[in-house]
């Protein structure tokens, strides 16, 4: 059984959170996760939902857009997919152009919550608030800078975009930095210069076991899957990366909570297919650790550890 601590929620800080909602018309324009994106391979579609088919968060019928996935959640360059149980993002997937990319935006900060889907379904204050007092940060799953390309409105809009609370998960601070934080940077610097386009999915493991911290499941483990073009083979790549933040999170005195590896871990995406319950297959089939079976983990200290070739 999953172990809970914490005083009330009503003392959760609200700093950051703005408390209006956008109009759902404000976002018939979103262009949302595109699957042809990588060059040199035909689609790499968004993660079929496999074990969660009965589990997602639905739009609004309002928001509902034809020949669109009923629960795809468009935004500038991204989409994101939740969870009704855990009221989470399963992931996010984004389309990076890094011939575009505006990493001068200001920075939006301030979260809120999108009105094409239950807003009740939508966690912003609960489990968020002052570190000192054991809350988490609002990590974001498709990172702020990576969807801000484009013209100067378009990258604005993206930025706004990525601060939504569907977008997030909650993290320790200290926990959303090193190979996690460096990563799509790593990879643009070794994908083809003719084609400087990733794509990167990310999101938690969403497990029975998780802890509860002030009344929400907060996931142990978070993922990111990378396709991009290799720099010297010029084929289509793709990299899966998995992290652990069981070593940052708060524990209550006499505490001896174990929650495994602490490592940070590159493994096959079909050890990530297993872990989340979501299919996969189009990025398995460019998976440079495709042979190596999903029991192996390679350890890594720094992004250019990360195997990028077969």
């Amino acid at each position: 059984m999953a172990k809970s601590f914490g005083p009330a929620p009503q003392t959760v800080s609200t700093f950051r959170v703005v408390n209006t909602v956008w109009s759902i018309e404000s976002y018939a324009e979103r262009d949302g996760y595109q699957a042809d994106f990588v060059p040199g391979k035909k689609s790499l579609p968004l993660p079929g939902l496999r074990d969660w088919s009965e589990d997602v968060i639905t739009l609004l019928p309002e928001a509902a857009r034809d020949g669109a996935l009923p629960y795809e959640l468009k935004y500038t360059h991204f989409s994101v997919v939740m969870s009704k149980s855990r009221k989470l993002p399963l992931f996010s997937a984004v389309n990076i152009d890094g011939s575009q990319s505006d990493r001068d935006v200001e920075r939006t900060d301030a979260w809120r919550k999108d009105p094409r889907i239950d807003l009740d379904l939508q966690i912003i204050r609960e489990v968020y608030g002052d570190a000192s007092r054991g809350f988490f940060s609002r990590g974001h799953m498709t990172r702020r800078e990576d969807p801000n390309w484009g013209d100067p409105e378009t990258a604005k809009q993206a930025d706004a975009d990525t601060f939504h609370v569907t977008n997030a998960a909650p993290q320790q601070q200290n926990f959303n930095a090193g190979v996690w934080l460096d990563l799509e940077s790593y990879i643009l610097d070794n994908t083809d210069r003719e084609n400087l386009r990733i794509s990167v999915i990310t999101g938690p493991v969403l497990t029975a076991e998780d802890p509860v911290y002030y009344g929400v499941k907060v996931p142990v483990a978070f993922w990111k899957i990378v396709a991009f073009t290799h720099a010297r083979t010029r084929a289509p790549t793709a990299i899966a990366y998995r992290r652990s933040q069981t070593s940052f999170m708060p524990r209550p005195q006499r505490s001896r909570f174990v929650f495994g590896d602490f490592e940070d871990t590159q493994v096959s995406v079909e050890a990530i297919e297993i872990d989340t319950g979501l299919d996969l297959a189009a990025f398995k089939a460019i998976d440079v650790m495709a042979q190596a079976g999903p029991q192996v983990e390679i350890r890594v200290n720094s992004a250019d550890q990360i195997i990028l070739e077969r």
